[in-house]
């Protein structure tokens, strides 16, 4: 059995004029979720695996075309390892965006489900095949607009809610006590996306002690070692964080090692695939800590966060960001959150989320 076409369809996706633009602190995430390339990956017995990636546009379709598509042709697509292996190493010069590795491995995965006809979830070997979803926000401008966004989730049935705040204490402090107040005894919790120093890491963090929040997401850049050992020795709110570290296994070993973080963060776009994202799991659950799996503005990637965290016991949710209406596209089905809000494992083999071609080509600007 052996890889014989490799395709990447780069397109661009019109914004959605009826919705607002959705802001992560202060920055526009439209790029993310507009400007993509979809890939295909064909055996010669007529399989296909297929993703998108996270945002890239046409600078990730031509890494791609030069890099994995030459690298993949001829290959046999059952040597999942080997192949991720001889990437890593080729990724030493290929001096790739982040997220390259993992959007081709993931396409991998769902080729090698389709041919085992099997879902990845349960060739990781399944533990459940639902999660509790919770509801992972854009940066408001009103503390208003958060509450009453917490309240609309709380009402349909998830099972927490995440607010990226601002990144600016007084602010930041201000919505997450009145969240709290309007939703009560209900999981919270909050991402910075690094937006503090040091000092302001630890004032936040001790309002959110005060407020119960379940956890505490990348208040400081991912490198800064030092501070998140800091925050995790003063604090009882739980420190999450190497959400984008590069190195993927091998950057969150001495965070694990020294509980610098209380929980680790992965994802098969920013950790490098699902089986790196699973070893991942694999390395928190050795030193006692949940792997909570981060999710993108990508349904073909949140399917591929699902299967993984459906693998897995120590992870709790599945983070699904809203509004849902902007990040579903360009699939035929995207994850399903249940009435109980529980995120449903996909029906079907490999990923069980299928991208919708005819709304790829009714956009795509470059064949690569």
């Amino acid at each position: 059995m052996k890889i014989d076409d490799v395709r990447i369809s780069v397109f661009r996706r019109p914004a959605d004029d009826s919705a607002p633009e959705t802001f992560i602190k202060g920055q526009s995430m439209q790029s993310l979720h507009t400007e993509l390339v979809a890939l295909r990956i064909t055996d010669d017995e007529g399989h296909t695996g297929e993703t998108l990636s996270l945002g890239g546009g046409l600078g990730m379709g031509h890494y791609l075309a030069s890099t994995v598509k030459p690298f993949l042709i001829g290959r046999n697509p059952l040597e999942r390892e080997a192949l991720w292996q001889e990437m890593w190493d080729a990724n030493r010069l290929w001096f790739s965006p982040l997220f390259m590795v993992g959007t081709a491995d993931v396409a991998l995965w769902d080729l090698y489900g389709k041919i085992r006809g099997a879902p990845i979830h349960e060739i990781l070997g399944t533990y459940r095949t639902r999660i509790p979803a919770y509801a992972s926000s854009m940066t408001h401008s009103t503390v208003e607009e958060f509450v009453e966004e917490a309240l609309e989730f709380q009402g349909r049935g998830y099972h927490g809610y995440k607010l990226h705040v601002l990144g600016d204490p007084e602010f930041d402090i201000e919505c997450c006590q009145a969240v709290r107040a309007a939703v009560g005894d209900w999981a919270l919790m909050v991402d910075v996306v690094s937006g503090y120093d040091q000092r302001d890491a630890l004032r936040v963090g001790q309002v959110l002690d005060e407020l119960d929040y379940y956890w505490y997401e990348e208040p400081l850049r991912d490198y800064d070692l030092h501070g998140y050992r800091l925050l995790a020795d003063k604090l009882k709110t739980p420190i999450a964080g190497t959400e984008t570290n590069e190195g993927g296994l091998l950057a969150r070993a001495e965070f694990a090692a020294s509980r610098a973080v209380d929980i680790v963060r992965a994802d098969p776009s920013f950790t490098y695939g699902i089986g790196q994202t699973r070893k991942i799991g694999a390395l928190a659950e050795a030193f006692g800590l949940n792997c909570e799996i981060h999710t993108n503005p990508n349904p073909m990637m949140d399917a591929a966060a699902l299967h993984v965290a459906l693998s897995m016991r120590n992870t709790d949710f599945f983070e699904q960001l809203v509004p849902t209406r902007t990040f579903d596209f360009a699939v035929e089905q995207p994850v399903r959150i249940d009435s109980e809000g529980y995120a449903v494992a996909p029906d079907g083999p490999g990923l069980g989320v299928n991208i919708d071609w005819d709304y790829v080509e009714r956009y795509t600007i470059a064949e690569l």
